[in-house]
C-alpha cells in the first residue's frame, strides 16, 4: 500500500469511527448499543473500496468523453440509477454555481 493510500485510509478511519460513535451514542440513549473495533475496521474497508471504485469509474467516464478532467456529468453517470442522489448532487452543484456569482 502506498503512503498516500495509507494516509487516505487513516483519514477515512477517523471519520468513520467518529460517525459510528455519534450514531451509537444516539442509539444508546434508549438501548445499550456499541460497535466493535472489528466492525469499524470492516466499515472502513468498505468505504475505502467504494471510494477507489468511484474514482476509477469517474476516470473512465472522463476518458471515454476524451477528457482528462472529471466533470459533474461523470458523477451523474455513476448515480444515474439513484434519482434522489442525482437530484441532491445537482442541487448542490447549482448552489455552488450560485455562490460563485
Amino acid at each position: 500500500m502506498s503512503e498516500t493510500s495509507a494516509e487516505l485510509k487513516s483519514a477515512i478511519y477517523l471519520m468513520v469511527a467518529k460517525m459510528v460513535e455519534e450514531q451509537t451514542g444516539e442509539l444508546s440513549e434508549s438501548d445499550a448499543v456499541t460497535a466493535s473495533p472489528t466492525y469499524v475496521a470492516a466499515l472502513v474497508e468498505l468505504v475505502y473500496n467504494q471510494i477507489v471504485n468511484l474514482g476509477e469509474d469517474l476516470e473512465l467516464f472522463a476518458n471515454h468523453a476524451d477528457r482528462t478532467t472529471i466533470k459533474p456529468s461523470d458523477l451523474y453517470m455513476v448515480t444515474r440509477k439513484n434519482e434522489a442522489l442525482t437530484r441532491i448532487l445537482q442541487d448542490l452543484e447549482s448552489e455552488l454555481h450560485q455562490r460563485k456569482k
